[in-house]
């Protein structure tokens, strides 16, 4: 009973556990929110009738698929030139990107925003905390 809390890992492996948590609570809400849904099909007497749609009408796909790309893209990234560089560069064209227009403000905006963010979560929890970072 003792070592039911306790988790064996080795320094390298610290950052696989945050990953794990998110994906458990991730897939409970994923099925809290199925299983709320049929209790109000249920109440509202329309439980057989079923019309999924998971886009609303005419969704932005320019800002839908760019996301898709940046996601794919950074994981890719991501080992070769390093977190920190990876992180900046994503977190500015993510932000350009829902920003929707390119002016010198929201360019700096973007860079600004980048470039504080990444340095902060790099330093407290990569620096600071000694916690591995991908």
């Amino acid at each position: 009973m003792k070592g039911l809390l306790t988790v064996e890992l080795k320094f390298s492996e610290y950052h696989t556990i945050f990953p794990n948590i998110m994906l458990t609570i991730l897939i409970f809400l994923a099925v809290l929110m199925l299983f709320l849904n049929v209790i109000r099909r249920i109440k509202e007497g329309r439980l057989r009738e079923f019309h999924f749609q998971f886009f609303v009408d005419n969704y932005d796909k320019l800002k839908f698929f760019g996301t898709l790309v940046l996601l794919i893209a950074y994981a890719f990234v991501l080992e070769s030139i390093g977190f920190l560089l990876a992180t900046i560069l994503f977190m500015f064209l993510i932000s350009l990107l829902f920003i929707g227009d390119i002016k010198k403000k929201s360019i700096f905006v973007s860079l600004t925003n980048s470039l504080s963010t990444s340095l902060i979560i790099w330093y407290l929890f990569g620096q600071l905390f000694d916690i591995t970072l991908p």
